[in-house]
């Protein structure tokens, strides 16, 4: 959380939009190279969904979407990162509980996560799941 502040205090500095979508990946999630925050490495699938997104909430910030060998921390099981099917994002100012509850009532092909102490929104393609703020829900 420290690295992140301090990343986000020197994309401040020097005036730099936003952090790049691997120095936000690695701020984030201790993940070394290979992350992307390219929307081409993704599955036909996961560009839909994020087009659908888009189309309704406006333009989203990419937080990551592939990174090669990933794996879900505590498990030790393959990401959906991994595999191009997933995306983390961050919401149009003010937008994030709108899409929250959106992805919710209208994402039935795959799972919708926030995380306790993070801004962004992870969706992928998949089995149906919605854990918010690290509590697992009914979908």
């Amino acid at each position: 959380m420290i690295t992140r502040l301090c990343l986000a205090l020197v994309c401040a500095f020097f005036g730099l939009a936003s952090l790049s979508g691997e120095a936000e990946a690695r701020a984030s999630f201790g993940g070394s190279g290979g992350a992307s925050a390219s929307r081409a490495c993704l599955t036909s699938s996961a560009r839909a969904l994020l087009g659908r997104i888009e189309s309704r909430f406006g333009a989203v910030q990419i937080v990551s979407t592939c990174r090669p060998g990933a794996r879900i921390r505590g498990t030790g099981k393959r990401s959906k990162h991994a595999s191009g099917e997933a995306i983390d994002f961050h919401a149009p100012r003010g937008k994030k509980a709108e899409i929250v509850r959106w992805l919710i009532a209208n994402h039935r092909s795959g799972g919708t996560m926030t995380y306790p102490g993070m801004n962004h929104i992870h969706v992928d393609v998949g089995y149906r799941f919605v854990s918010l703020a690290g509590k697992r829900m009914r979908g």
